[in-house]
């Protein structure tokens, strides 16, 4: 979207620059900081914008508490916005499980088992990022979206939520069906499709682990509490080779595991999630 972003000026929307991995607009709201709710409402006045659109990560993380979500709404409502709409992407909760679980164990050393049992079990699992943050996967979309729904009809009707299924995004592009609702003209949306495939507008894409290299971590963590192979390495020593062997060996088997837990875990989430689906907006 920040790529796009400049095309949709005179189309009387203000897509402000998000910064800090893309994850600051709603990690604020933990620490009750809406600063910046000011700074992006007047970005937006001195754009003569009607429409202000922003997009971050980790904003279900924070509606898994309503006193955030809420918190959000009305930071923008008390500066005068005359509503705002949540709008969410959600897709099979086991699709979104594995992606999340590539993404996690990046930084968190938590099995495949673990992930997949605390989702089943609680409809969600915690982790810290960076033992600073909360961090909340939610994969009991019906409950936890519906509950918020209700919630915020009760207290101010002027904030809403809609939720979107992820392939509602991706007509033409990712962002297509969101722009066309904020008002972005025909015209315009074609010209964004035309620079996408013709290259002048690029989109640079998150960079995952692959399960390998994901296991090979967890399997240096399980064997010695700590990622060993690099200070080897920098010591040139002679283990480095037979230590390598080792843990490959033992990343091998994990894989083995989880590529053969991976159907019946679907069956599991799919049973366990039946429902997602009533997450999403009727229009």
């Amino acid at each position: 979207m920040h790529r796009v972003g400049p095309a949709l000026a005179d189309q009387g929307v203000y897509y402000p620059p998000a910064v800090l991995g893309h994850r600051d607009f709603a990690e604020r709201a933990y620490i009750d900081d809406y600063e910046w709710v000011d700074r992006v409402m007047a970005d937006a006045r001195a754009r003569d914008a009607t429409t202000l659109l922003i997009s971050t990560e980790h904003f279900q993380n924070v509606l898994c508490q309503k006193v955030y979500g809420l918190g959000i709404g009305l930071a923008f409502r008390e500066r005068e916005a005359e509503e705002v709409r949540y709008v969410f992407s959600v897709r099979d909760p086991f699709d979104y499980f594995e992606s999340i679980y590539a993404e996690a164990a990046k930084w968190f050393p938590i099995s495949v088992e673990q992930a997949a049992n605390a989702a089943l079990r609680q409809g969600s699992f915690w982790t810290a990022w960076q033992a600073l943050v909360p961090v909340a996967y939610v994969f009991d979309y019906a409950t936890v979206f519906g509950e918020f729904r209700n919630y915020l009809a009760t207290v101010d009707p002027a904030i809403t939520l809609d939720c979107w299924e992820l392939s509602d995004f991706s007509h033409g592009f990712a962002g297509r069906r969101l722009l066309e609702t904020a008002g972005v003209s025909d015209g315009v949306l074609k010209e964004i499709e035309a620079g996408l495939e013709s290259g002048e507008i690029t989109i640079n894409r998150n960079q995952r682990s692959s399960a390998q290299d994901i296991e090979i971590f967890h399997a240096q963590q399980y064997l010695f509490g700590n990622t060993v192979l690099p200070s080897l390495a920098a010591q040139k020593s002679d283990q480095l080779e037979p230590v390598a062997n080792l843990v490959a060996q033992v990343a091998e088997t994990k894989l083995r595991q989880i590529n053969s837990q991976r159907d019946a875990l679907r069956a599991r989430f799919a049973e366990r999630f039946a429902n997602w689906r009533e997450c999403l907006s009727q229009d």
